[in-house]
């Protein structure tokens, strides 16, 4: 091993393009390798009939403190951005449930408001015992009536499991260390919990205005500028293992020496590279349905995104481009994106085509636009796109990380080599957490 071999980061989402620039912008040589045409994982955007569609999360929150809000703020310095207010909501019980509930619960049928009160003012002693369901979590929350309206049908359509069989944890997305543990807990005073509520009340998003694709282009240019490297349509990745060392990989018709390697494709897909004998961790595959459709006038869109517990309805949820271009886009069509989740694990999937007709059969149902009026279609495939916890995740988990915790020089982070159900700020702060491990580490073996 030279002073120049190369840290070689697997996969060119939030996490591994974050790690790999703070490496890059260290000194320190780097090497990502991604299996897709196109870099940024879930942040990948495109246009379709003139409207931006976005694969992934849709916004991203950035006012809140923290190392990986603090990272994307600085990243998108100087880079037009959009900012608006954020609505969501859940369509059940014909009518709109808006969140955050600003003064919606106002409007709530009385039995509803006195089962949330009565929630919120319960004397709470121990915690119940572990493991806790996400239907508990929820239930306890929102009183029993409005969680079976809004809830029960709604993450089992999400999850592929009902919620009974969920961790409240895919709910909390409690944070993790770099070896894939629980970090620990850190309490807050109700003045600060408080004080955080009111504020995610009222809580802005900021957009790139090119689409969330903007961002991943920005980090690898950072990435190249420092004299870093990113290999694209690198598929059938070879790693060479010598004892506790992955010594070299081999990718896209290229042969790497590594110095470390640092992992954000699929958990699942390095213990398969590395042959390790252990069960797969449970993934939900998604499938999105970009439409776009003619219109007369510009129809008010409130809500980024509606979900849609409805068994009947194909699609968990609604996205609207509209919502946050508005005048930016064109005003001749508006585009739709419906997200499904289609299938666990290696699960049969349906076909493409199928999808589609159910996608646009939703659309006319939920009364948005007539199939007459669709313009173009796209639909995009992300296999295991989502981690899903089971009630007994943490073993499967601790099982599965196992392989990589033996290797000397290797380690497996991020929402897919983490295995970890998390926002696009909390992914950036496990590539943080990587470099900064990385960068102390090689500084302490030099310097004893």
């Amino acid at each position: 091993m030279t002073p120049r071999t190369p840290y070689v980061v697997v996969g060119a989402g939030a996490a591994g393009l974050t790690c790999a620039m703070r490496l890059a912008e260290a000194g320190r040589p780097v090497v990502v390798i991604e299996r897709e045409a196109a870099i940024g994982g879930l942040l990948r955007s495109f246009v379709l009939d003139g409207v931006v569609f976005d694969l992934g999360p849709h916004v991203l929150f950035l006012d809140q403190p923290g190392p990986g809000e603090a990272f994307l703020r600085e990243a998108l310095a100087g880079h037009p951005v959009i900012r608006r207010p954020f609505a969501f909501a859940i369509a059940a019980g014909s009518r709109m449930w808006r969140f955050p509930n600003h003064f919606d619960f106002l409007r709530y049928p009385l039995r509803y408001k006195l089962e949330i009160l009565g929630a919120a003012l319960k004397r709470r002693g121990a915690p119940p015992p572990e493991p806790i369901t996400a239907a508990l979590e929820l239930s306890e929350k929102s009183g029993p009536s409005l969680y079976g309206l809004l809830f029960a049908d709604l993450f089992a359509k999400k999850a592929l499991l009902p919620p009974e069989a969920l961790h409240h944890h895919w709910l909390a997305r409690a944070d993790r260390t770099i070896d894939n543990r629980l970090e620990p807990f850190a309490r807050r005073g109700k003045a600060a919990a408080v004080l955080g509520a009111i504020s995610r009340l009222r809580q802005r998003y900021t957009y790139p205005a090119g689409g969330l694709g903007d961002l991943p282009e920005l980090l690898a240019a950072r990435i190249r500028r420092a004299g870093g490297e990113i290999l694209t349509n690198a598929r059938d990745i070879v790693l060479d293992r010598r004892g506790a060392r992955i010594v070299s990989v081999r990718a896209g018709g290229r042969e790497l020496p590594v110095r470390h390697l640092v992992w954000t494709a699929p958990l699942n897909a390095l213990n398969a590279a590395l042959g390790a004998a252990v069960p797969a961790l449970p993934t939900v595959t998604m499938r999105l349905v970009m439409l776009t459709y003619a219109r007369a006038k510009r129809q008010p869109r409130p809500y980024v995104y509606t979900y849609h517990p409805d068994p009947a309805l194909a699609a968990n949820r609604v996205s609207y481009p509209e919502s946050i271009f508005r005048e930016l886009g064109p005003a001749d069509r508006e585009g739709l994106c419906l997200e499904s989740n289609v299938a666990t694990g290696d699960g049969a999937l349906p076909d493409e085509a199928q999808t589609l007709a159910r996608a646009v059969a939703d659309v006319e149902r939920l009364g948005l636009y007539p199939a007459a009026a669709l313009r173009e279609s796209r639909v995009v495939t992300l296999p295991a796109a989502m981690p899903v916890y089971p009630l007994d995740y943490a073993a499967r988990l601790e099982a599965a990380a196992a392989p990589v915790r033996g290797l000397a020089n290797a380690h497996a982070v991020g929402r897919q080599g983490g295995f970890y159900f998390c926002l696009t700020p909390a992914a950036v702060h496990q590539g943080l957490k990587m470099a900064v491990h990385l960068l102390e580490r090689d500084s302490a073996s030099r310097h004893p």
